[in-house]
């Protein structure tokens, strides 16, 4: 046989990522061999280092494409909104679901107890999640202004994190994660009406003064 085309070498590629993010979904990051993952893909392992150097750049390359995915579906999210706000909420949304999803989960664990230990990951993974929530950081910035946009954005992060990890236990995902997520939008936005109430009511009494 000959050497594959581009478009061959392309989709056998996403294979190999395919498969390798699944050994790390199910071993983790130090349980995942390159052997265990050539027997898998039913190749050599110098197909695997022909494409990556190691196991640390293949587990990046696994990571770069889930967060390329996942700023990509936020993007689109955003463009079924006719007001900012309505904007902010379609990306809010879509990144309670990844939150909720076990897949998703499974493999930012892997990369979670990767990085307690290694500086270089850890690394990585704040530079992973300054880039993947930075549309929703930016979509938050215009439909609801504040002094510190940064830690409003992070509010709303906590606030969806801490029900997309109790609703992953859940046996009823589909059922319950609607009202999960509309509860927890309602009371953002409720908190930050207040906040905007009360520093305009300050304004308002300094203007009198």
């Amino acid at each position: 046989m000959g050497r594959p085309t581009k478009a061959q070498a392309q989709v056998w590629t996403q294979e190999l990522l395919d498969t390798a993010r699944a050994l790390f979904c199910e071993r983790g990051y130090a349980g995942t061999s390159l052997d265990e993952l050539a027997v898998r893909l039913r190749c050599s392992k110098h197909s695997i280092y022909r494409r990556f150097a190691d196991k640390e750049a293949l587990f990046c390359a696994v990571v770069d494409r889930d967060v390329a995915g996942f700023i990509s579906q936020l993007n689109a999210s955003g463009t079924t909104g006719s007001s900012p706000q309505e904007v902010l909420r379609a990306m809010a949304r879509t990144y309670f679901g990844f939150g909720a999803s076990r897949d998703h989960a499974a493999l930012y664990a892997a990369l979670n107890l990767e990085a307690a230990t290694s500086p270089r990951l850890r690394m990585l993974a704040q530079q992973w999640a300054a880039q993947a929530l930075a549309p929703l950081r930016d979509a938050l910035a215009i439909a609801m202004p504040a002094p510190d946009p940064e830690e409003l954005c992070d509010i709303l992060i906590d606030l969806l994190d801490g029900a997309a990890n109790r609703l992953r236990l859940s046996e009823d995902i589909p059922g319950k994660i609607e009202i999960a997520f509309s509860v927890r939008w309602s009371f953002f936005v409720s908190l930050q009406a207040q906040d905007c109430y009360a520093k305009a009511a300050k304004h308002d009494q300094l203007d009198c003064c």
